[in-house]
């Protein structure tokens, strides 16, 4: 910005929709958080036609790697999914749709983003900005490749 701090100089503002500079000038613009009543219907109730192409899960009893270890596969629309206080486990065991089903059998990628994380159970909302962190670089090496 400078040293120029008038935000209203002669420049146009506009409210626009949060998906514009995504779509507009491919920026990353914040991630969505949408409510569900169950795990199955994220999935079925997925906003982009044709669903999405990878679904990572995240638990501390998912698989434990190195970040600049993981490949990612291509992808269009990812999809990370967090648990609550008693892990995307229960949520899978509480789901009548998939009933029987691990979390291993749900998600293509079951991680542990956090290991060693010196407490029994991390808030979500921590959890959300460590895994996307930890993701960060195997995203970022898919995305150079489209």
């Amino acid at each position: 910005m400078g040293t120029e701090r008038n935000l209203n100089a002669d420049i146009p503002h506009q409210v626009v929709s949060s998906s514009t500079p995504r779509e507009d000038a491919g920026m990353y613009w914040g991630y969505k958080v949408r409510y569900a009543p169950n795990i199955s219907s994220v999935f079925k109730n997925c906003p982009y036609e044709g669903g999405y192409d990878h679904l990572i899960g995240t638990s501390e009893h998912g698989l434990v790697m190195k970040s600049s270890d993981l490949i990612l596969p291509s992808f269009r629309h990812l999809l990370i999914a967090f648990g609550g206080l008693a892990g995307l486990e229960e949520c899978i065991e509480e789901d009548k749709s998939l009933k029987g089903k691990s979390a291993k059998e749900v998600f293509d990628l079951y991680l542990n983003t956090c290991p060693h994380q010196g407490s029994r159970t991390i808030r979500t909302e921590e959890a959300i900005f460590i895994s996307l962190q930890y993701l960060q670089e195997p995203v970022d090496r898919v995305l150079q490749k489209i």
